[in-house]
């Protein structure tokens, strides 16, 4: 592990200064998953309104969103020439071709974490219907789906100390990193639960909170406009995408500086930072000279 400590202001502080010199790459990286995104929220939207079907798009806005998250992390280890969705969807970020093995060990680490967290939401979902039930409390869709919510809010919460340290495995993933294990990622991180838990919180809270309420601000202006829901739907959820991906830029960089110093880069990994923390460029110099990344 690196001798150098991570500090929460400087994490985030960093983690804006890169966004904001880096705008250009962030709107080349952003604007498809937004078109998307807009996409679905106006495909659920005509499909309620003009034939009565009801379906939640929220689990393809992740795929968007996870997307986003790791060319992102790309972009800032590696630089503009390994952040791509092309090279994503072609290669892979190992650079090695598929296998079944490959994909068999992604689908066992993702099954892994999804029972993780989906079971205790299964117990606190029925925990609470239990509680309800005895109050007398009528079911309903709202009802379910609302508790839904609530419970994995709270399994969220509960688990998010653990969550924070397992999170640096995106960056490895990212960097192609197939020999990072969830025990090494635990080992190397063990003291800084607290301070990558602050990381996280700082980087996530205040744009997730101007999200809300810009986009409450903007529904209820739209609403006393008698705006047509299609007009409607792609400013609210223009807004709404855009700073999502604000927000996971800022996250994603102070989590990819987090495991630099924790986890550590290695040579055919990333360019070094100096040491004052200012992200060396030299991807196109070593392209030239030959010398590989």
């Amino acid at each position: 592990m690196s001798d150098q400590k991570i500090s929460v202001g400087a994490s985030i502080s960093e983690s804006y200064k890169f966004l904001m010199g880096h705008m250009p790459h962030f709107f080349r990286l952003m604007y498809g998953p937004l078109i998307l995104w807009v996409s679905v929220k106006l495909g659920e939207q005509i499909l309620a309104r003009e034939y009565g079907i009801q379906i939640n798009g929220n689990n393809i806005l992740h795929l968007f969103t996870a997307a986003f998250a790791i060319v992102w992390y790309r972009q800032f280890l590696l630089g503009s020439d390994y952040a791509s969705y092309r090279l994503m969807l072609k290669k892979g970020f190992s650079g090695s071709h598929f296998t079944l093995q490959r994909a068999w060990r992604a689908a066992l680490r993702i099954t892994i974490i999804t029972l993780v967290l989906l079971v205790p939401t299964l117990l606190v979902s029925m925990g609470m219907m239990i509680y309800f039930a005895q109050q007398g409390v009528q079911f309903s869709d709202e009802l379910i789906q609302d508790l839904a919510i609530k419970s994995t809010f709270i399994v969220m919460v509960i688990f998010s100390p653990i969550l924070v340290r397992l999170s640096l495995y995106t960056a490895g993933f990212a960097l192609g990193r197939t020999s990072l294990s969830f025990k090494q990622l635990w080992q190397q991180t063990r003291g800084y639960t607290a301070t990558l838990w602050l990381v996280a919180i700082r980087g996530f809270l205040p744009l997730s909170l101007y999200n809300y309420c810009l986009t409450w601000f903007l529904n209820i202006a739209m609403a006393r406009m008698a705006a047509h829901y299609i007009i409607s739907t792609i400013v609210v959820e223009t807004l709404a995408a855009f700073l999502t991906f604000m927000m996971l830029a800022i996250v994603v960089a102070a989590n990819a500086e987090a495991f630099r110093v924790l986890i550590g880069v290695r040579q055919g990994d990333a360019p070094h930072r100096t040491d004052s923390g200012r992200r060396r460029e030299d991807v196109a110099t070593s392209k030239v000279s030959g010398q590989a990344v």
